[in-house]
């Protein structure tokens, strides 16, 4: 079973276990009627659906895809979350040109969200396409590839090679291969200075432990020093 963890006001998670490095979904319930809002979903089960369900009920869905890379659950998603209230980046829907987005992630973009979810696409690594999101009420800032957050302990032998291998085996880290996908350095730095204005006091990643407390200070000295 995939529970929703409560992270704070209206902020929930699942991060099931995995045999490499775990995948989080992230579900924040919007001010009504907004809805509410999926990022980034692992496999779906109608357990996991009506826990969901059960956060706002009747109030629309909103399905977010955060970067070209994390779309191996979506297509059974996208049968129940309109096209309408479907976002990604550009890349995705280049990549997936069959499938029915509704909405392009653009800097510029508005979304019926945006207010309290404001967004950051991180330039630079086009293959990627990543796209930060922060939740103004809580003060949470979600990101997805762009940063790992991994200890090696208790981790299968396998797992453990990969992390070292790829330079994340010791917490907050910006990968080896990542890094590989950044094309445009100066423009990956513009893009991480504006996430770094926004006044967050957790860390959502895609892949690792939630980041709180005196690692925040660590996660931006991370990112300000790429």
């Amino acid at each position: 079973m995939q529970d929703l963890r409560k992270l704070s006001t209206d902020v929930y998670e699942v991060n099931p276990p995995s045999k490499l490095f775990g995948h989080r979904m992230v579900a924040i319930r919007l001010p009504a009627p907004l809805g509410l809002w999926i990022h980034s979903p692992v496999a779906l089960s109608e357990d996991l659906w009506a826990q969901l369900e059960a956060l706002a009920p009747g109030e629309p869905r909103h399905l977010v895809i955060p970067s070209r890379t994390h779309d191996l659950y979506l297509k059974e998603w996208m049968e129940r979350i309109p096209a309408e209230t479907t976002y990604a980046p550009a890349a995705l829907q280049k990549a997936h040109p069959d499938w029915a987005v509704g909405k392009t992630l653009t800097d510029d973009f508005k979304a019926p969200w945006s207010d309290v979810l404001p967004h950051q696409i991180l330039h630079g690594a086009p293959r990627v396409s990543e796209v930060a999101f922060m939740h103004l009420p809580s003060r949470t800032l979600i990101l997805v590839d762009s940063v790992f957050n991994h200890q090696t302990a208790g981790k299968p032998l396998l797992t453990k090679l990969i992390l070292m291998l790829d330079g994340a085996a010791r917490g907050i880290s910006i990968t080896r291969l990542f890094r590989l996908l950044i094309k445009d350095k100066r423009a990956f730095r513009a893009a991480c200075a504006k996430v770094l204005a926004w006044e967050f006091e957790r860390v959502l990643v895609g892949h690792g432990a939630v980041i709180e407390g005196p690692e925040v200070a660590e996660l931006r000295a991370v990112l300000a020093a790429y």
